[in-house]
């Protein structure tokens, strides 16, 4: 029973912190600013590849409130919690679609720092990376954190729409912590907008601190 409680409290906790991230996502998009952002960081955006998915999103929500809020005129109880949840989601779809371009993909002095949002970070030393290629793969699972194993290689991929563009191979096995888990991986793989803008800073980068 005790452990019910934990995971049910641990799961509304987590919950409710997505959901004030969303809106300080959103707050971060208006104001326009990067958290993240050091003086020697250069951003890489990864949203393009899920836009088209989002605008459907919101221009659908866009239409389905004022027409839902007409049908259900007769029922001005259920109509208020219609436009109450319509505009609720409307707002959290902006939001979701502000947190992907505010916490972008970014290299610094440190390393290479990859994002999903808010919600996923994984930040590689430039001391631990070997190379940084063009490769586009595309993967038949939809989830944004994949390992692919092949032989004695073992890859971290980060998709997005199911792709990813930039391979990073590790100068040796490393433990890579992501979305609350640990694997042991000798690639890493992400998604890029501008994926060759990437891996020409990153090789630049690489040749100046080996």
């Amino acid at each position: 029973m005790t452990h019910l409680l934990h995971n049910t409290w641990r799961g509304i906790r987590f919950a409710v912190l997505y959901e004030l991230r969303i809106y300080q996502s959103l707050f971060f998009w208006l104001t326009r600013r990067q958290p993240t952002r050091t003086p020697t960081s250069i951003p890489f955006a990864y949203v393009a590849s899920v836009m088209p998915a989002l605008i459907g999103f919101i221009v659908a929500s866009a239409i389905e409130v004022p027409v839902a809020h007409l049908l259900l005129a007769p029922w001005p109880p259920v109509q208020i919690g219609f436009l109450i949840v319509g505009v609720w989601g409307l707002v959290w779809m902006f939001g979701l679609g502000a947190a992907m371009t505010v916490y972008p993909h970014s290299l610094d002095d440190a390393g290479i720092h990859i994002r999903n949002g808010f919600n996923a970070r994984v930040d590689v030393p430039w001391s631990a990376v070997e190379s940084v290629t063009l490769e586009q793969r595309s993967y038949e699972k939809s989830r944004h954190v994949q390992v692919h194993e092949h032989a004695d290689m073992r890859a971290l991929c980060l998709t997005h729409a199911s792709q990813t563009t930039v391979t990073i191979t590790l100068r040796e096995p490393t433990d890579i912590g992501v979305a609350r888990r640990t694997e042991r991986v000798t690639h890493l793989r992400l998604h890029a907008d501008e994926p060759r803008d990437l891996v020409r800073s990153a090789r630049q980068w690489t040749s100046r601190v080996s």
